[in-house]
């Protein structure tokens, strides 16, 4: 006897479960049913499996059978079903070992041996007839009316909670970051910054032209610096953003192309900008050659 069961989530986040029993080649029983909203499809794979063993013991023809085949294409759920298992769904994979252990208990002929329960791992949309029977009566189970009050799952949980605080991040990061990052379209991220991965005397040159801080005219004038050098060669005044319109950079190698309002915060907002940008400025020798901190003659 073989039962296939799947898991299914819809783009509206509605679960359900299904599965497809054979016996001796031929389909003898199918079912599915919606689990609502508050289950992940690691859910639903192992509620899935639960009814499936359900039917199959109560089947009349369990009788006639040895092995009971639980097949499923979710891996992770497979290897879970017979193991001791502490995470979501945990009190589904202790019933589904507990009715395990009491198939050999079951009403059967003499002449039919005790057997037992055994899992499968099969590939998923591999045209395998019983499992795409039990992909199909999943789908249809997350379409059909889901539960009343349906229970979250520790997955559900932890995806909501972890959606939740992402969330209230971005809505922190819009009220309260500088004016300079928000015209440059920085956003927040939970994640470590790819750009941490540049050379620190790069990612400083970077992080000055983000806020602001940094060898630049209107903030020496600011501190009222006054030995500071407020020009570059080319005579401009120095600015975050200046290294874009610099004349004597252009000439010597030709900045990232695009319209400023759309290529400075690439450069400046993104990991991938800032790795262009670092490239460009050590091509060029923007800050050794160019725009330096002090002029040429004093340097000298």
């Amino acid at each position: 006897m073989k039962v296939f069961t799947d898991g299914s989530k819809l783009p509206d986040g509605m679960a359900g479960a299904g599965f497809a029993l054979y016996q001796t080649g031929r389909l003898c029983h199918q079912s599915s049913f919606s689990l609502g909203p508050n289950k992940e499809v690691f859910d639903a794979e192992a509620e899935a499996a639960l009814a499936g063993i359900k039917a199959a013991i109560q089947a009349y023809t369990a009788r006639f059978a040895t092995d009971l085949w639980v097949c499923l294409d979710n891996l992770e759920v497979a290897t879970r079903l017979l193991s001791p298992f502490t995470g979501s769904s945990q009190e589904v994979f202790e019933t589904f070992r507990t009715l395990a252990s009491t198939w050999p208990e079951r009403e059967r002929f003499s002449y039919t041996k005790e057997g037992s329960v055994r899992i499968c791992w099969v590939p998923g949309h591999a045209k395998v007839p019983g499992n795409e029977e039990a992909d199909q009566a999943a789908k249809r189970g997350a379409a059909s009316e889901p539960p009343v009050s349906p229970i979250y799952s520790f997955a559900s949980l932890k995806r909501r909670t972890k959606a939740a605080v992402t969330s209230g991040l971005q809505r922190h990061w819009q009220a309260a970051a500088p004016k300079s990052y928000q015209d440059l379209w920085i956003t927040s991220s939970p994640r470590c910054p790819d750009e941490l991965r540049l050379p620190r005397h790069v990612l400083a040159r970077i992080l000055a032209a983000r806020t602001g801080h940094g060898d630049f005219a209107d903030y020496h004038e600011r501190f009222n610096h006054e030995d500071a050098h407020l020009y570059c060669r080319c005579g401009a005044r120095k600015s975050p953003v200046h290294f874009f319109f610099c004349r004597v950079a252009k000439r010597r190698i030709p900045r990232p192309s695009g319209p400023p309002s759309e290529t400075i915060p690439f450069l400046l907002g993104t990991p991938q900008g800032a790795a262009k940008l670092a490239a460009w400025l050590a091509e060029t020798r923007f800050f050794d050659d160019i725009c330096l901190s002090r002029p040429l003659l004093e340097n000298a």
